[in-house]
């Protein structure tokens, strides 16, 4: 009898605790993960949560001419997403492109372990991140608001559909953090909806503005064609963090929007902070004097190589609007190098996509400032 209760006794604490491992895992979270994927390559991820979502950019870096998963270039963000079960087993996959594939398990609230998967035919990569919050990165908040709204008080009624997701800095001793950065943060995402310090505020502003043009757009086309799927808005806005360290911030906004017509519009806007300062940093403020002409042709060779065009040959030759790309404002810091990024239509056709020019830190090392070089 006594070791039937025993039994039992283990039992239900093996249950309690399990029940207890699975509230530990947050709805709404944001992790700076670092580890690796194998024994020789290093693995930075900011991760969010939303339920059982999540998204991620990740950035591989290896040793010398090591080779990486899949197509990646060393220190570049990957954007990646996936999900969450209550358990804690997850699985994120790279966007546009089939390969690494990261799965695995979250030990606890900031550990988790599992498997890089580089192809079907080869052996996975082990995977160990850790949560990890050195001087010069910060801790965030997610704030997350998921909204539809009918255009008509029918059944059947076209609808706008707003998802949005949004970062701010947890409450920190240091006013740069909590205060100036806080307020940067939530304006650039407002987008002029609202411009208060309260996260959820700025979200709720956003939906409001999102409300009143979806109606005032929509209310006499309803009228001529109410079977229109075109009467059917969405609006995705997202943050994501790329880089989080040694004092420099790097986000971006995720903006996609269909308001009718052909298809949708993605904007990916992209701010960059000081974080000892808590300055919005310009081209200027990290391109060396002079030196914009020379970035400007590593631009250009770069966009080349990507795509196989030879360097004798011209941009628009290929369908690009330019046969020069020229450093924009719309720019990413991270460890491992500067890109920049070109939105749909800023040198292309809307069919090429958003443009992702990565240089690595060798390759910008006598274009940029010292301060920067020395990140």
């Amino acid at each position: 009898m006594k070791l039937v209760k025993a039994t039992m006794t283990c039992i239900c604490l093996c249950l309690m605790i399990g029940t207890m491992a699975q509230m530990t895992i947050p709805k709404k979270a944001y992790w700076h993960l670092s580890g690796t994927a194998g024994k020789n390559i290093s693995l930075s991820v900011n991760l969010v949560k939303l339920n059982d979502s999540l998204y991620a950019n990740c950035a591989f870096n290896a040793p010398g001419h090591m080779n990486l998963p899949g197509t990646l270039e060393s220190g570049k963000p990957y954007d990646f997403s996936g999900r969450i079960d209550a358990n804690g087993n997850f699985q994120l996959k790279p966007f546009g492109i089939d390969y690494p594939v990261l799965k695995g398990h979250l030990q606890n609230t900031g550990t988790f372990t599992g498997d890089c998967e580089e192809s079907k035919e080869s052996k996975a990569l082990h995977l160990e991140l850790s949560e990890t919050y050195k001087a010069g990165s910060v801790q965030f908040n997610v704030y997350f608001r998921q909204e539809t709204v009918r255009l008509v008080k029918k059944t059947k009624s076209p609808v706008g559909k707003v998802n949005m997701a949004l970062l701010a800095p947890m409450e920190s001793g240091n006013a740069v953090i909590s205060d100036t950065l806080r307020k940067i943060m939530l304006k650039v995402f407002g987008n002029s909806a609202y411009t208060g310090n309260n996260p959820d505020s700025v979200l709720i502003g956003n939906f409001r503005v999102f409300t009143t043009d979806y109606l005032s757009g929509n209310e006499d086309l309803y009228k001529q064609m109410p079977d229109a799927g075109a009467l059917n808005w969405e609006l995705l806005r997202y943050m994501h963090i790329v880089c989080n360290e040694n004092y420099i911030l790097s986000f971006y906004i995720l903006n996609y929007a269909y308001t009718g017509g052909a298809h949708g519009l993605e904007n990916l806007d992209f701010t960059n902070v000081d974080l000892k300062t808590g300055k919005v940093l310009k081209l200027k403020d990290i391109l060396a004097e002079g030196r914009k002409q020379d970035l400007t042709r590593l631009l250009t060779r770069k966009l080349k190589l990507m795509n196989n065009i030879p360097d004798a040959q011209k941009l628009t030759d290929k369908g690009y609007f330019t046969d020069e790309i020229q450093p924009n404002e719309n720019f990413y810091l991270t460890p491992g190098g500067i890109g920049f990024v070109y939105n749909h239509y800023d040198i292309a056709p809307y069919s090429f996509g958003a443009t992702d020019i990565f240089l690595s830190a060798d390759e910008v090392s006598n274009l940029i400032r010292p301060f920067i070089s020395d990140f």
